[in-house]
C-alpha cells in the first residue's frame, strides 16, 4: 500500500501454530475458540507479517520473523515452515537483502528477531541483511540481554548473539526519529521495552503495533496474550492506541493476524473496537 511517500509491502517471517491459552490469556476459550478456531492440539494460527518500508531514499524492514535454524522438535511443535522464511519472501519480491538499509525490531522475542540472521557457508552465522543498521529499543536490548533468570526463557542467547556482534546496532528511545517519517514509540506492556513503529507522511498515519495488539483478534482491553509481562500496562496503552488509532484515521499493520495484514479501526458501543477496511496483504 501506498502511504504518502512510503510503499509498504508485506513480507513473510514465517507463519505458525501456537496454543491459544498462550495466545489469548486470561480469556476464556469458550470466548476465543468461536472466533479463532483452535486445531485438535489447541493451536490456533498465526502469521509472521513483517513491514517492508521504502521511500525512495531508505528501505526499511520491520521484525524478521524465526528464521531457519530450528530443530526438528521445535519445528513439529510449532509446525513451522521450512528454510528461512524471510529471505524466501524476499526473493520472492526480488529484494536483495543487502538492499535493506535498515532493520527495526518491535521487540526481541523468537518470532521477530529468530531470522535476523541465518547460516551462511560452512554454518557460519551471518547477518539476515549484512549491511543494515539493526534498530532495537534500548529497554528492551538491556533486558534481553541481562541474562535474569526470570527473562532467561524470554530471548534466546543464539539469536542474540549476531546482533551483539553487529557494527551497526542501534539502541533508540521513546520517540526518537529512526529514519525520516517513522518514529519509536515505546508501548510497554508485552515487554518492558516493547515498541510500535509510527510511519508518518503527507498527512497519513501507519502504526505497526507489535505484539501490544498482535491481530484483529485482540482489540477488547482484555484479550491479551500470555506472553505479556507487563499486562496492566498492555491494558491500559492499548485501548490509549487503538482510540489514537481510531479517531485519527490511522491505518493499523498487523503481525499476527492470518487473515488480515493491514486494517483501520473504529469505535463500537458493545465491541470496544471493531476492524474495518482490512486487506490481507499489504
Amino acid at each position: 500500500m501506498h502511504l504518502g511517500n512510503w510503499q509498504l509491502d508485506t513480507i513473510r517471517g514465517g507463519d505458525f501454530w501456537i496454543d491459544g491459552g498462550v495466545m489469548f490469556g486470561v480469556v476464556p476459550k469458550s470466548l476465543w475458540s468461536p472466533l479463532v478456531p483452535p486445531d485438535d492440539q489447541n493451536r490456533v494460527h498465526c502469521a509472521n507479517h513483517c513491514v517492508l518500508a521504502r521511500d525512495g531514499q531508505h528501505t526499511v524492514l520491520i521484525d524478521t520473523g524465526y528464521g531457519g535454524p530450528w530443530a526438528p522438535l521445535d519445528r513439529r511443535f510449532y509446525s513451522m515452515e521450512e528454510g528461512h522464511p524471510l529471505l524466501t519472501s524476499l526473493s520472492e519480491q526480488g529484494i536483495d537483502p543487502a538492499d535493506i538499509d535498515t532493520v527495526v525490531f518491535s521487540h526481541l522475542h523468537f518470532d521477530h528477531v529468530g531470522g535476523a540472521s541465518h547460516n551462511g557457508p560452512n554454518q557460519h552465522v551471518a547477518l539476515a541483511c549484512p549491511t543494515a543498521r539493526h534498530v532495537v529499543g534500548r529497554l528492551e536490548w538491556q533486558d534481553a540481554t541481562s541474562q535474569s533468570n526470570e527473562l532467561r526463557t524470554a530471548y534466546h542467547p543464539r539469536q542474540l548473539a549476531p546482533l551483539q556482534a553487529c557494527p551497526r546496532i542501534e539502541l533508540v528511545d521513546d520517540d526518537d526519529e529512526i529514519v525520516p517519517g517513522l518514529r519509536a514509540r515505546i508501548t510497554g506492556g508485552h515487554t518492558r521495552g516493547h515498541m510500535a513503529l509510527l510511519f508518518e507522511s503527507q498527512g497519513q498515519t501507519a502504526v505497526y503495533l507489535g505484539d501490544i495488539c498482535p491481530s484483529t483478534a485482540h482489540l477488547r482491553t482484555m484479550w491479551h496474550t500470555a506472553y505479556d509481562l507487563y499486562p496492566l500496562d498492555t491494558r491500559r496503552r492499548k485501548p490509549a492506541w487503538l482510540g489514537e488509532a481510531s479517531d485519527q484515521g490511522w491505518w493499523i499493520l498487523w503481525n499476527h493476524d492470518p487473515g488480515t495484514a493491514v486494517s483501520r479501526v473504529v469505535r463500537d458501543p458493545k465491541r470496544e473496537f471493531i476492524a474495518v477496511d482490512g486487506r490481507p496483504r499489504l
